[in-house]
């Protein structure tokens, strides 16, 4: 699976509006019912603020992950939104969070979440790249950016 199938110029969200995480949260699940790959996010949004009470969403590095199933889709989406001014997800290490996946996934593929994070870790973990990704002005831009460092690191099986 490659990152550039799920991140595509219309799943970004670059730059955010909102400048808290349930302000981020409903940000990212209003983009999926624009997208068309959620009717309603009610209950949706209760299970991920629900799952967020039990484990922190920010994985340290400016990072913050949502995830999910949903009955409503076949096949997983990710949606990226990016702060430049970065939101308080009360991260391990004290960073505020750049960069917020939201992945839906269907619920005949529950763990597949794992993989789309292991793939995001690894080009966020470049700094270049982050940093980047942070100073582009357009999805195209990141879009652009995440294939280029998909045909880098193909043969490294990083992706």
């Amino acid at each position: 699976m490659k990152l550039s199938e799920k991140l595509t110029t219309k799943t970004i969200l670059s730059p955010l509006v909102s400048n808290s995480r349930e302000d981020v949260l409903h940000e990212l699940l209003d983009h999926c019912i624009n997208l068309k790959y959620l009717t309603s996010c009610v209950k949706l949004f209760q299970y991920l603020k629900d799952d967020e009470k039990a484990f922190n969403s920010a994985s340290g590095r400016g990072i913050a992950y949502h995830y999910h199933t949903s009955i409503e889709v076949s096949d997983s989406v990710v949606i990226l939104g990016i702060s430049e001014d970065g939101i308080d997800y009360e991260a391990p290490d004290g960073l505020l969070c750049h960069f917020i996946l939201l992945i839906l996934e269907p619920v005949s593929k529950p763990n597949a979440h794992r993989v789309l994070i292991n793939i995001f870790q690894n080009l966020i973990k470049n700094s270049n790249i982050k940093s980047k990704i942070l100073e582009v002005n357009s999805n195209d831009e990141i879009e652009k950016i995440i294939e280029e460092w998909e045909a880098d690191n193909e043969e490294d099986e990083l992706i």
